[in-house]
């Protein structure tokens, strides 16, 4: 049964693209659980561990944040506080030997892939060579290399790849999309585009309401998800993790984020629902992620003393 709160856009050779108007969507606001249609919330540890990855992004990057530049990297990294759910959700099914594709700029991503706090802290970039990141400018690109490498050796092995900016021009990622398109490569790739406007972010961009449109055109799908629902996220990219592993090519997720809305106690509450929170473990994921920020602060103050 579909999930409500994402839209397809498969593959279809019956309409030109130029006879095609987007519609304006918005992005839904009602909690997750109030639709009859939801399918069964997966169990309770696996929906803890994606609550627990997103906290782990919103305390390191309040951090960061907080701490003067003359005592932490700050000035290396963005900081996307309040639009985890999109890394958190994308990479909470990534295993041994896949891959994430992303900016060194992006933190959120870095946390949610599992890189070591102390590393993120640590002067220079020993943490590159990280197993399980391509730390790079050019996320799609560089990930659809990666991704061709893995069908070449017959691997089941995945990337997923985030756009290094929240609308990437086209002349950035059409040749990767469409080259992966043609030859099924195992790979996934997520834009943060925002809530949809009236115009193109830049010049050479399209509208943010036709970005999934487009992904039909190199033949595999291209899904709008709720990008503050961490749950919504996580199904479609497991989905698309499922059916890269499996033959069935890339997907290319489109998540639609709110300013004004906060995954982290939505999801929270979604838990709560279903019977899934346990306040004394909150205290102690809490605790053991401030303890670790903690001893990797400290470990780099002293490192430059």
């Amino acid at each position: 049964m579909t999930d409500p709160r994402v839209k397809e856009r498969m593959p279809s050779k019956k309409k030109d693209q130029a006879q095609r108007k987007p519609k304006k969507t918005s992005t839904p606001k009602a909690p997750a659980e109030s639709s009859p249609q939801q399918p069964a919330a997966s169990n309770a540890e696996a929906l803890r561990k994606l609550y627990a990855s997103l906290l782990r992004c919103r305390m390191v990057q309040q951090r960061v944040q907080q701490v003067s530049p003359d005592d932490a990297p700050s000035d290396r990294y963005d900081l996307a506080i309040g639009r985890e759910a999109v890394v958190a959700g994308a990479s909470a099914d990534l295993g041994d030997g896949d891959t994430a594709a992303v900016s060194p700029r992006n933190l959120p991503a870095l946390i949610a892939r599992g890189l070591p706090i102390s590393a993120l802290f640590a002067a220079g970039n020993s943490w590159l060579s990280f197993a399980g990141v391509m730390a790079t400018e050019d996320p799609f690109n560089w990930g659809t290399g990666i991704a061709l490498a893995h069908k070449l050796e017959s691997q089941r092995h995945v990337v997923v790849a985030f756009a290094a900016q929240p609308a990437p021009p086209l002349h950035a990622w059409h040749d990767a999309l469409k080259f992966a398109g043609v030859h099924k490569l195992p790979i996934i790739y997520v834009i943060e585009n925002g809530v949809a406007t009236e115009a193109p972010t830049y010049h050479d961009s399209p509208h943010l309401e036709a970005v999934s449109f487009m992904a039909r055109d190199y033949g595999f799908p291209g899904i709008i998800v709720d990008g503050d629902d961490t749950v919504a996220v996580w199904r479609v990219a497991q989905e698309g993790i499922h059916r890269a592993r499996n033959g069935g090519g890339p997907t290319l997720v489109d998540c639609r984020t709110d300013a004004g809305r906060d995954p982290l106690p939505y999801l929270e509450h979604y838990l709560k629902k279903r019977d899934a929170w346990d306040e004394a473990w909150h205290r102690r994921v809490r605790s053991e992620i401030s303890a670790a920020l903690d001893d990797a602060l400290e470990g780099s103050l002293s490192a430059t003393r």
